[in-house]
């Protein structure tokens, strides 16, 4: 009798077209069950539209003193497809927003609390990319825009179980050379944790599950901030979670998108479709 390893590994192309079987309870110390249970808490082991949204905070570490920075209301729209037992792709698309730590409001001018100096504030928008994801890690197989040249490192760690949770954490370390004479390194450093229920994933009729999302970054200092040569970093916290339709969304995230990316509520299949990306400036 075939088992189901076997199964999933000798699926015809024509399989693909339709959501990837599940038999029931995941096996999360097998790497195929625990592909599944990532795809549906990251996103969908189907193709339909999936949307991470998370909402956070961002401070400058100077002299070890975190000062504040800004707010932030980041959102990632993707569409994921199974290719084999070891194997998702999908196609992402992140729109994030900076807002004033006081008022909410979107920062169009920011005054940089550290060295005073007023800048323009840019809006982040990245992608659509392609994204290989397997129990080991991400990888982009042809990054463009800012993403090119850099060192790329991205691995899951080991789920871990208590009662009826399960969480999952994601690693990211990003590392690029000066791209200016007299410029700073890039780095980027981001840890993600997905928290959801056993039971939610063992559930053959979720392709995605409800999940709880806590994310911490540490990331170089950007041109744009103006900090000049300002020795130090900056450093990001925040949470969130998952939803399957843009109405969904947290409404403040919600109506920035509307007022700024329109073409992606209106049709975020069909941008996440598309050939050409956008990238963010440095």
């Amino acid at each position: 009798m075939l088992n189901r390893r076997t199964l999933l590994q000798t699926v015809g192309s024509s399989a693909l077209l339709a959501p990837w079987p599940s038999w029931g309870a995941l096996n999360l110390d097998d790497r195929a069950d625990r592909l599944t249970a990532l795809a549906k808490m990251r996103g969908s082991t189907d193709d339909r539209l999936s949307i991470g949204w998370i909402i956070g905070s961002r401070y400058a570490i100077v002299d070890s003193r975190p000062v504040p920075m800004h707010g932030i209301l980041a959102g990632t729209f993707s569409r994921y497809r199974r290719v084999d037992a070891d194997r998702f792709e999908a196609r992402a698309l992140e729109i994030a927003f900076f807002t004033d730590n006081q008022t909410g409001k979107l920062l169009e001018t920011w005054r940089n609390p550290v060295t005073d100096q007023v800048i323009d504030v840019p809006q982040v928008r990245m992608g659509p990319s392609t994204i290989i994801m397997t129990v080991d890690g991400l990888t982009v197989p042809n990054p463009s825009g800012d993403a090119a040249g850099l060192d790329l490192q991205h691995f899951f760690r080991e789920p871990v179980r208590l009662d009826d949770n399960v969480w999952m954490t994601e690693e990211i370390r990003i590392f690029g050379a000066p791209r200016r004479p007299g410029g700073r390194p890039f780095s980027y450093n981001e840890t993600t944790t997905y928290q959801a229920r056993q039971t939610d994933l063992d559930d053959p009729g979720l392709t995605s599950v409800p999940v709880q999302v806590q994310f911490s970054s540490v990331v170089s200092m950007r041109r744009w901030m103006g900090f000049g040569d300002t020795p130090g970093y900056t450093a990001a916290r925040g949470f969130g979670g998952r939803v399957r339709d843009p109405e969904s969304l947290p409404s403040q995230y919600l109506d920035l998108v509307r007022a700024h990316h329109g073409d992606v509520l209106a049709d975020p299949l069909g941008v996440l479709a598309a050939d050409k990306a956008v990238g963010e400036s440095s």
